[in-house]
């Protein structure tokens, strides 16, 4: 089959991707330097015949007069501040815009915006001053918002991808209107874009946990040299997800202080109130049972051992991503898991937590109480949700159905964790 470089198909229809070289006419106009249009094919052949031609006239310099600025996908938002005299940058900073919006946003809030949320948002409202430069909150419309949810839609790669972007958008706008009150109402606020997930999260099977806990980390203890790894987090991490269901971001950040016992029950207290904890949602905030094979294995022992070095991070080799605590451990887990020839996207580390609750499920436990082990939003009836109430012994018992048949799994070694 012919190939055609930068060629790709979205839907039923053939793209054309084409890196701009340095000091081409076009490459100022595109902030990412690559010219991505339709070619209007629905073949494969016939695409690679009309995208050769395209891509020769794009980087010949033949397609400049056919270029239109409320065209580009990637045109230049504003120009450089840095160049725009004092009295025109006060007067743009004066002005209502979407990214004067932004500017508020990112530094607003309880708790300080992460990195990711910051750059996310920003992206967004890059691309829509790419396509409407210059537009003030007043502008702001049904019609408006109504173009540019058709335009996401052609020219985002996933419809995922639109649907975040024109969700950012909408935020920024909730907040110009509740909060900065520079709008009587939020414009866009019934504009949605349905996107499904096209690989969803499923349980591990009893074949694939028993290939990934058969690594000699978890049958010789022989503990990784991978700077993401953690040293003993490598070996700990993955089973208290294994056997709770807690999201990995809560389990990076735990520190010694965060495993107690509360009546007479160890217990992981899962909390954002320690130097640099975050938790997901109010009800993730919450005392997870700790297992007894976690028990078994030495989990307890360990965190004696971190206590009595004096170290407050229960996984002190741990390198910790500000924002995002999760992020390097994850890399190192993805690696891992290809390692042992789990080289499919799912099954990942969030889907220990799609892996419990089936074996809570089928213990007889109902819902509300897999929603009390994990830090899922309680569903149901408004008596169930504001007077329900469960013991840690009931919560204990939800913990101890998450049984796996034929997992073995050699206990750790702690002598002078790092």
């Amino acid at each position: 089959m012919a190939h055609l470089t930068g060629l790709f198909k979205r839907g039923a229809s053939f793209y054309l991707r084409v890196v701009l070289p340095d000091g081409h006419p076009l490459r100022g106009q595109y902030r990412n330097g690559c010219w991505v249009k339709s070619l209007g094919c629905r073949t494969h052949r016939e695409a690679v015949r009309v995208g050769t031609i395209k891509r020769a006239e794009v980087l010949g310099g033949l397609v400049l007069s056919q270029e239109q600025p409320q065209n580009r996908a990637n045109a230049p938002v504003s120009p450089d501040p840095s160049n725009t005299p004092p009295a025109q940058a006060q007067a743009q900073s004066d002005r209502r815009t979407l990214r004067a919006v932004f500017g508020r946003w990112k530094t607003s809030g309880a708790t300080p915006r992460s990195e990711d949320s910051i750059a996310a948002y920003r992206r967004a409202v890059d691309q829509f001053e790419g396509q409407h430069p210059g537009k003030e909150l007043s502008d702001f419309n049904g019609d408006l918002g109504d173009q540019y949810r058709a335009w996401l839609l052609e020219n985002c790669n996933t419809p995922k991808t639109a649907r975040d972007r024109l969700t950012a958008i909408k935020s920024l706008l909730k907040y110009a209107t509740e909060t900065l009150e520079w709008l009587p109402k939020q414009p866009w606020r019934g504009l949605d874009i349905k996107a499904t997930t096209t690989n969803k999260r499923r349980p591990w099977s009893i074949a694939e946990l028993q290939l990934f806990f058969g690594s000699p980390l978890y049958q010789q203890g022989v503990l990784p040299n991978h700077p993401y790894a953690g040293q003993h987090a490598a070996y700990w991490i993955p089973l208290l997800g294994l056997y709770s269901g807690a999201r990995l971001g809560e389990l990076c950040q735990l520190q010694t202080q965060d495993v107690q016992t509360l009546e007479g029950i160890p217990v992981l207290v899962l909390t954002d109130e320690g130097e640099g904890q975050s938790i997901k949602s109010e009800a993730g905030h919450r005392s997870v049972p700790i297992h007894s094979e976690l028990i078994r294995l030495g989990f307890l022992d360990y965190v004696d051992s971190i206590r009595s070095s004096g170290k407050g991070s229960l996984w002190p080799s741990l390198k910790l991503r500000d924002g995002k605590p999760s992020d390097y451990f994850g890399r190192w887990f993805k690696d891992q898991r290809h390692s042992l020839g789990l080289v499919e996207a799912r099954p990942d580390f969030h889907c220990f937590r799609h892996t419990v609750r089936p074996l809570m499920r089928q213990a007889g436990f109902s819902e509300e109480t897999q929603d009390k082990v994990t830090g899922h939003k309680a569903h149901g009836s408004v008596g169930t949700i504001v007077y329900g109430h469960w013991t840690l012994q009931e919560i204990q018992a939800a913990v101890e159905a998450i049984v796996y048949a034929g997992l073995n799994i050699t206990r750790q070694k702690n002598d002078n964790p790092k």
